[in-house]
């Protein structure tokens, strides 16, 4: 199988839907987030991609690194114009986190597929998948929003700090052979797009109940940044919701990890 993208190939792919119309393929890059954003500001269109073979300086969530290998994943930013408050953008994280939970489940039958709240997608308790939104604001209104995606697709060798917390679509497979890395990105793409068009017509109660049967973590005790507690879910907001003493407190912007896991994930 070819390390690199073919960009006429994946635009015949791509024939089906809005997002993915303006296309940007690039061997490397520092960071598709960034390219992205940059995109952004110049004027891109809803659902303008770019889409790295590899990323020298990748990241995930709160600035931690995304490893990002050539040849054997996708790494992808879209940027996007839903029509939302600027209270409800962090609601973007999650319905897209459902389409990349869908796409994963899929290529992977038979294996547990949850979204570890708010941004990742395990298999069977190991990330496969991360998802990162940001978002740009003109006075008082959401301009834009950037969702980056990392899908761990063919790769099997990994850093002995993360061989036991990541794992890929390939390693998961019962066949075990190299899976086409454009049209997984084509199924996760458009199954991102459905979702997030499916917040913007119904709102975040749609989203919150199409995401609570797929949640990890709970009813387990779980730590963040400055707390532990038992995770028991997600409120309407979409925001954790977690029990601490007897007190629930919600949580909009932490990351939970299980409380006997002294690892974060970089995968």
């Amino acid at each position: 199988m070819a390390n690199d993208f073919d960009p006429d190939r994946l635009r015949q792919l791509l024939s089906g839907g809005r997002w993915g119309q303006s296309l940007d393929v690039r061997a490397t890059t520092s960071s598709t987030m960034d390219d992205a954003a940059e995109a952004a500001a110049a004027g891109a269109p809803d659902g303008y991609v770019v889409l790295a073979n590899e990323q020298t300086h990748g990241r995930g969530a709160r600035g931690r690194q995304w490893v990002s290998p050539p040849g054997t994943d996708i790494y992808f930013s879209v940027v996007a114009h839903p029509v939302v408050e600027p209270a409800s953008s962090a609601m973007v994280t999650l319905a897209a986190g459902l389409g990349v939970r869908d796409a994963v489940a899929a290529w992977v039958p038979g294996r547990p597929v949850t979204v570890k709240w708010p941004n990742d997608i395990w298999i069977d308790r190991r990330k496969c998948a991360g998802v990162l939104v940001e978002s740009r604001t003109v006075g008082t209104s959401v301009d834009s929003v950037i969702i980056g995606v990392g899908v761990n697709v063919n790769r099997m060798d990994w850093p002995v700090e993360l061989a036991h917390i990541a794992t890929s679509l390939r390693a998961e497979r019962a066949e075990n052979d190299p899976l086409d890395r454009e049209q997984v990105f084509v199924d996760v793409l458009s199954r991102m797009e459905q979702w997030v068009e499916r917040f913007v017509d119904g709102g975040p109660p749609l989203i919150v109940r199409a995401l609570e049967p797929h949640l990890a973590l709970v009813g387990e005790r779980v730590r963040w940044e400055d707390g532990a507690g038992v995770f028991e879910g997600i409120d309407h907001d979409g925001s954790a919701r977690v029990r601490t003493d007897g007190t629930t407190t919600s949580l909009q912007a932490a990351r939970l990890e299980p409380a006997d896991d002294d690892t974060d994930a970089l995968a």
